[in-house]
């Protein structure tokens, strides 16, 4: 795989949680360590925000679930997440070496030659947000467009910016060392596995924006089914006896390799791992209560994913960003988080 140079592991240990049955069971709140009233009063929090789907999942049992959360949104960028899983299983196969150079794979861009330098940066850059490659990519929204360095400002490897032209890379990647299309490799690969209720492959899009010749790759997931991919990485990409994701790929994958700033975020997204937002910044905000080693996959518009191992707990909020109205930001999602940790019980 190459040597990942990774700071200290984001949780130790395995959970004692058990694995959701084919339909979700709820269980008593109290026993799971929840406040009945203060998860009451947590409802009215999560109503004014407009959540489509949100749910509370604790030791596979469902704690909290309002909303449409059999219901498919739009994933956005929490797909990152899922194509990061992807690529360990590729690598565990023997398929991808995190190490290989864009040049050894023959990735360049049609309108813009990559230079030697560009050309020098690994699988595992793409993985961390640190090619060094700063170009337009698809689905970018403005604030990344406004925060991309200048070109050949930054070696590969050297500097974290949040990066699409990477994520899409890695798309095109996986399908060509793979010759598995993205969509079905999810369904075959996690969703069949692990039980999702309403994933569909053919909702799967893939979407090229000029000048850039690397797709996005977006899908839609429902409350339910993503809180399934989060107790499956709560337990180290094994699913009731079964590895699915390397337990080595999901411990690397959720270290923090680069401080990102607030990115609008006092914690959930203080450090960034393999296409994973990892909490290590809980000493600098103790009024949230959000502590080190959870981490979340995001989407824009307020989709999250926030897996607190802990306490064996994954959050999953969705919006509907398919038509105009409520949204999340980062900071917002910090804020419900904190009102979520507070509804545990004294």
């Amino acid at each position: 795989m190459g040597a990942l140079g990774c700071s200290s592991p984001a949780r130790v240990g395995a959970p004692t949680s058990a694995f959701p049955a084919a339909t979700w069971q709820a269980a008593s709140i109290e026993e799971l360590g929840w406040s009945t009233p203060r998860i009451t009063a947590l409802k009215a929090v999560i109503d004014s925000v407009g959540s489509s789907a949100f749910m509370i999942v604790t030791r596979g049992k469902v704690v909290a679930a309002w909303g449409d959360t059999g219901t498919t949104y739009l994933t956005h960028s929490i797909r990152k997440s899922f194509m990061s899983a992807l690529v360990g299983m590729a690598v565990a196969e023997g398929k991808l070496d995190t190490s290989r150079t864009l040049a050894a794979l023959g990735i360049g861009e049609k309108s813009t030659p990559l230079s030697a330098t560009e050309l020098q940066a690994r699988v595992v850059d793409l993985l961390r947000a640190r090619s060094g490659v700063y170009l337009a990519a698809a689905g970018e929204v403005d604030a990344m467009r406004d925060a991309r360095p200048p070109r050949g400002s930054h070696a590969p490897g050297t500097f974290w910016y949040y990066n699409n032209w990477d994520f899409n890379v890695l798309g095109t990647i996986y399908r060509r060392v793979t010759g598995e299309d993205i969509f079905r490799a999810i369904e075959a690969r996690i969703a069949q596995p692990i039980g999702m209720q309403d994933y569909r492959p053919d909702d799967g899009q893939y979407y090229v924006e000029e000048p850039s010749e690397h797709p996005g790759y977006i899908f839609r997931i429902s409350a339910r089914d993503l809180a399934r991919f989060g107790i499956l990485y709560l337990h180290h990409g094994q699913w009731s006896g079964r590895q699915l994701v390397p337990s080595s790929w999901v411990d690397a994958s959720l270290r923090s390799y680069s401080t990102t700033g607030d990115m609008g975020s006092l914690a959930t997204k203080s450090g960034y791992g393999f296409m994973w937002w990892i909490q290590a910044n809980a000493l600098g905000h103790p009024e949230l209560g959000i502590p080190d080693g959870s981490f979340t996959a995001s989407g824009n518009g307020g989709q999250r994913l926030t897996v607190i191992p802990s306490i064996e707990t994954v959050v999953v909020n969705l919006m509907n960003t398919d038509v105009p109205g409520p949204r999340i930001g980062s900071d917002k999602w910090d804020a419900i988080m904190a009102a979520v940790l507070a509804a545990r019980r004294p």
